[in-house]
């Protein structure tokens, strides 16, 4: 396989790689030690300056999404602030991505260009706190009120809901059915009656990103995503398998950083007479590091090719993606704590900060249990007799 990027995209990745470092990377530090209130801030302004850039559209072209492009964009993004790709993400692709996917044509022209520009920010609501990779288990409800959905329910952990314009919430429509034809994606607008966000939670990592629980209560939506009932689990799920791609990035990412910040560390601590980064221990770990990025930045460049082109399997190479990164950053972080030894420990270090977002790969959107619960069962169905 030919894995070179074009000339194109090699450039876009330089340009967004030196945009991040000079705009971004130097507010990661405030973003994690700041109040819900002033994180809420800091976010709006760096989504402000990526759109400005036009680094918010990276990879999304009229009505579809290029996951090579975002790829590319997500790892220097969160490479410089994991906060701020979550916050991103979750407004870009996981909202807007999904109207631009599913949407229909006036969904698109009211929301998309707003949202791709920071003139809105996006959300997706849908997991609750019983209904996490079971969806199934959704209590969420929408009935129709005239020409009106209607929806009652509570969303528990909902990125950018303290900051959102357009949320995208998940909600049964005909329970009976079940989650494959009974539940609706739908789109309900800052301010609308009975819609109400609660406190903002504190995290253990990403604290820069605003997250807060959601209740609506006999709250009037203002569209059905796509407009047809009874798809709702169906564009979740597509939007979570393609989302993949992004949590990877994220993950490579923040490994990149911990590979750097290590090395630093490692060329300008002495000990015993020299630097640490010539003890074995210590230049095994780096190369350890190197790999590991690797390996997922392939594997998840792979994925995208195949979700981009529709190749047969292409959800299972997502998981694969999603799992190995995931778990390749939680190692790669710890290995890097090793390093720093108590200097890492301290609070408010790179490192210290690192280590804590890289914790959350292995959780969100799909536990790696789930992503290899996915990958067992293709392999298992591959090789069914007949």
């Amino acid at each position: 396989m030919d894995y070179t990027l074009s000339e194109q995209e090699k450039q876009m990745q330089q340009d967004l790689a030196a945009f991040c470092r000079a705009h971004i990377a130097p507010r990661a530090k405030e973003l994690d030690q700041s109040s819900r209130e002033a994180s809420t801030v800091l976010i709006r302004e760096n989504l402000g300056m990526l759109a400005e850039g036009s680094w918010l559209s990276a990879g999304h072209e009229g009505d579809s999404i290029d996951l090579i492009k975002v790829y590319l964009a997500g790892e220097e993004l969160a490479k410089a602030c994991p906060a701020t790709f979550l916050s991103a993400r979750a407004s870009t692709f996981l909202c807007a991505g999904a109207l631009r996917l599913f949407g229909t044509a006036g969904q698109k022209q009211r929301h998309v260009p707003g949202l791709m520009q920071a003139d809105a920010v996006g959300a997706l609501a849908y997991s609750e706190e019983q209904a996490g990779s079971d969806l199934g288990a959704l209590r969420a409800r929408a009935w129709r009120e005239g020409d009106t959905w209607v929806l009652s329910g509570v969303k528990d952990v909902v990125v950018n809901a303290p900051m959102a314009d357009v949320l995208l919430v998940l909600a049964y429509i005909t329970p009976a059915a079940g989650p494959e034809g009974g539940m609706g994606l739908f789109i309900i607008e800052k301010g609308a009656p009975g819609l109400s966000v609660g406190t903002p939670v504190e995290t253990m990592g990403l604290r820069g990103v605003p997250i807060a629980p959601v209740k609506m209560n006999n709250c009037p939506a203002s569209g059905l995503l796509g407009g047809e009932p009874g798809h709702g689990y169906e564009q979740i799920m597509r939007l979570l398998e393609l989302g993949t791609v992004g949590v990877a990035a994220m993950c490579v990412g923040i490994g990149s950083a911990c590979m750097e910040c290590s090395t630093r560390h490692a060329k300008s601590r002495m000990a015993f007479g020299r630097q640490i980064g010539k003890f074995q221990d210590v230049g095994f770990k780096l190369a350890d590091m190197f790999t590991f990025n690797d390996l997922g930045r392939m594997l998840a460049l792979r994925a995208a090719q195949a979700l981009n082109t529709g190749e047969q399997g292409a959800g299972v190479m997502a998981a694969c993606a999603k799992l190995f990164t995931s778990e390749a950053v939680t190692r790669i972080a710890g290995w890097g704590m090793q390093i720093f030894a108590g200097h890492g420990y301290l609070a408010g270090s790179d490192m210290e900060r690192l280590y804590r977002d890289a914790r959350f790969g292995e959780i969100c959107e799909g536990t790696s249990e789930m992503q290899r619960s996915l990958i067992a069962r293709n392999e298992l169905d591959r090789f069914l007799l007949a």
